[in-house]
């Protein structure tokens, strides 16, 4: 699937921008394994889906309980304060915390405020989400699966359905 190729691409440049800014600012950052302040994902487009689905698909029923009964104030992938997802994990948990321009403003994790990032350290979040929602676009015409003929898709209620319907999404994707 195109949609696929281009969604590894982009995750692929999301990495290389972050793996530039902890080079760089590394030892001033807060943002490292056990913090797991900004973790309140809900929700995902169906393409960043497919990876944590078939990554589901693959884990004992000890995995699965922890996610089917996480915490409700958190991400449901936050178990001991470290993301179970970390190597499959959505752009949005990739881009927290680290400088984003959006909205005309820089944002960044209120922890990393006293660091002064030069401008090629700072991500315009807006292309980068422009450019996965066309991905998702992509995606959804070239699937046609109803379950996620959608924009987003909320992860307590899809990992909360029964996993045949999990499992059956899965092998339709393969």
């Amino acid at each position: 699937m195109q949609s696929l190729k281009y969604y590894h691409e982009l995750i692929q440049k999301v990495d290389a921008f972050t793996d530039s800014v902890v080079s760089k600012y590394g030892y001033q950052l807060h943002c490292r394994e056990g913090c797991s302040s900004c973790c309140i994902l809900e929700s995902v487009m169906p393409v960043e889906l497919v990876s944590i689905a078939q990554w589901f698909a693959k884990q004992p029923e000890s995995i699965r309980s922890i996610i089917k009964q996480g915490d409700t104030h958190f991400c449901m992938f936050l178990h001991n304060n470290r993301c179970i997802i970390y190597p499959i994990r959505p752009v949005i948990c990739r881009t927290h915390g680290y400088p984003v321009f959006i909205h005309n403003s820089v944002d960044i994790c209120p922890l990393n405020n006293n660091i002064s990032f030069e401008p090629e350290y700072i991500l315009n979040l807006e292309n980068c989400n422009t450019m996965l929602a066309a991905i998702n676009i992509l995606f959804i015409k070239e699937v046609q699966i109803p379950a996620l003929q959608t924009e987003r898709i909320n992860l307590r209620a899809f990992f909360q359905s029964s996993e045949t319907d999990i499992l059956s999404i899965v092998h339709t994707l393969k």
